[in-house]
């Protein structure tokens, strides 16, 4: 093989999987609750979805223990709000600035 070929092979593969490599120890705790069973962390937001389809909180927002049916309902909550100006929001996951592969 020749240099160059190894050379961008290894690029890609470094690029690639800067994706896959999240700093998951920071999200906050993915929820447990039975009646949803897959949940989609959103980054902009720094909430755990649910995307279970046959699940009755399908599409919701989870954050601080509870689910909102509307990103309107998410936003309003004084709660979500002292956590969206927080600085460890505000530095980490949901700056915008850090990736995942998922």
């Amino acid at each position: 093989m020749k240099r160059t070929t190894k050379v961008m092979l290894g690029v890609m593969a470094a690029v690639g999987g800067a994706g896959c490599s999240s700093d998951d120890a920071s999200l906050p705790p993915k929820p447990t609750d039975p009646e949803c069973g897959r949940y989609e962390f959103d980054y902009d937001d720094g909430v755990w979805e649910c995307e279970d389809t046959s699940s009755s909180h399908y599409g919701h927002s989870y954050h601080g223990g509870k689910y909102y049916s509307s990103k309107s309902k998410l936003y309003s909550d004084s709660g979500y709000q002292s956590y969206r100006n927080s600085a460890a929001f505000k530095s980490g996951f949901g700056s915008g600035s850090k990736s995942s592969g998922s």
